[in-house]
């Protein structure tokens, strides 16, 4: 293993980016089909929901039959709602038919929900209301219009409108990819939405009588510690005071009448979301840092499968945010965002990782992906190359398979850092990274002493006459 890392781990000049296996160039695709889903071709992007009870343990003519009952269908009479949705195959906006062939791959079914919305552009209703105040005010002698003209008008307006919506003129669709693990009872969306999000929760539910619950940091953890020795410790944990509080923080405290508790970031993003533990999604991303630099990016996991070693780099992408709500965001793009100088002076004032682009390895296949820790999105993952299958059914079945074996090594990470965030080694480790983030930072030059302008006098001193 240790040659293996000496010989696969590194930037690789040829390509220009981070290499951690064997298999880092690549080969060519056997044809994908540009037109489908970005499960089946491309980067994927996704958002994660889980759900409890008995669901579908197979793909089987029932499940099929309830996609079919809630299939996509338009509103035939009058406008319809601002957004409809409804199930499609995947293959194409307009596909119902939904079969095995399509849709079923071993104990995943992948299929799309359509997303059409009706809303007429702000311009074009004022447009229709001047139009009809103007016609109705016309043969006014003082060339206004009344009240009366005037609400006629926007009456007027209102039914060009719905004209217009029942038409299907103001009509935008898309699909968004859905892929569902029935094994795992997990449920992958290709958008990251809060709109996409409800209406998916909705249609599950009405379709399934399932409901979904969005795998963001705080509830992924209580599920990882479900049957782990230190599960209670999770209630009680409380973000970790990496550096001091900036001296804005300070401030606001001290005009707070003492009222704010500066022994703890308040991780302001944390309190808009939807459950409170999601900030340890973003000490995660901090751990992760931190073993890059001090372990080499080597992190023993623990995959379905058995024991190995995960290797992490960050790159391309560091976006960072104030954990004590004082002095704003920080994005930093480019190769090894976080060696740049910027980076390490956003650590030392207490900014936090809020979204990170990493190369992950499992040893076997090695992923790169753009990751919110908090909310834990996966976005523009690159899925390693696939090699010698001869149906294009099977491929799209092998990225499947890739895409859930990315998610169990991106939980098996989660679950290493919540073995410790959860030990009692946890004051140690803080301790260890506290000093980490001090001596990173390059100390900042004095700046040069600016002489004061000296005036030079000069003196002139007359000969004298000298006599003899």
């Amino acid at each position: 293993m240790e040659n293996y890392r000496q010989v696969c781990r590194g930037y690789c000049k040829a390509e220009g980016v981070y290499c951690l296996t064997r298999n880092h160039h690549p080969a060519p695709r056997i044809g994908e089909k540009d037109h489908r889903m970005a499960f089946q071709s491309g980067r994927i992007t996704y958002t994660r929901f889980q759900y409890s009870g008995e669901g579908p343990a197979v793909c089987d003519d029932n499940l099929l039959d309830t996609l079919k009952e809630h299939r996509f269908r338009e509103t035939e009479i009058g406008a319809p709602n601002e957004v409809e949705v409804g199930w499609v195959t995947g293959e194409h906006l307009f596909d119902t038919q939904f079969s095995f062939e399509k849709n079923n791959f071993g104990r995943m079914v992948l299929l799309a929900m359509r997303f059409d919305t009706h809303k007429v552009p702000p311009a074009i209703k004022q447009a229709y209301k001047t139009m009809n105040t103007t016609a109705l005010a016309a043969e006014n002698p003082s060339g206004f219009a009344s009240k009366a003209q005037k609400r006629e008008a926007a009456e007027l307006a209102g039914r060009q409108m719905q004209e217009d919506l029942a038409a299907g003129k103001f009509r935008k669709s898309k699909m968004v990819p859905v892929l569902w693990d029935l094994a795992s009872q997990t449920v992958y969306a290709g958008g990251a939405g809060n709109t996409v999000s409800e209406k998916l929760v909705s249609l599950f539910y009405q379709a399934f009588d399932l409901t979904l619950e969005p795998v963001s940091a705080g509830p992924l953890a209580a599920r990882l510690m479900a049957d782990k020795p230190h599960r209670d410790a999770l209630e009680t944990l409380r973000p970790s005071a990496f550096t001091g509080p900036p001296a804005k923080a300070t401030a606001d405290y001290e005009s707070a009448d003492g009222r704010r508790d500066l022994s703890e970031p308040v991780v302001p993003w944390v309190a808009k979301a939807g459950d409170m533990k999601d900030f340890l999604g973003n000490e995660w991303a901090l751990w992760l840092w931190h073993r890059l630099e001090t372990a080499e990016g080597v992190v023993p996991i623990t995959l379905p499968d058995g024991e190995t070693e995960a290797f992490i780099a960050i790159d391309k992408t560091l976006d960072m945010d104030c954990a004590w709500d004082a002095d704003g965001k920080q994005t930093l793009r480019g190769g090894a965002p976080t060696r740049m100088n910027e980076a390490a002076a956003a650590l030392s004032a207490g900014k936090w990782p809020r979204k990170l682009g990493l190369i992950v390895s499992d040893g076997q296949h090695q992923w790169e992906l753009t990751l919110q820790a908090d909310r834990m999105i996966v976005s523009s993952a690159l899925l390693p190359e696939i090699h010698e299958v001869e149906h294009p059914h099977d491929l799209v079945e092998a990225r499947l398979q890739l895409t859930t074996a990315l998610s169990d090594t991106l939980d098996a990470l989660y679950a290493a850092f919540l073995a410790e965030r959860t030990s009692q080694r946890w004051d140690t480790i803080r301790q260890h990274m506290r000093q980490w983030i001090t001596a990173r930072r390059k100390p900042v030059a004095p700046a040069p002493q600016v002489r004061e302008p000296v005036s030079v006098v000069t003196e002139v001193t007359t000969p004298q006459e000298v006599t003899t």
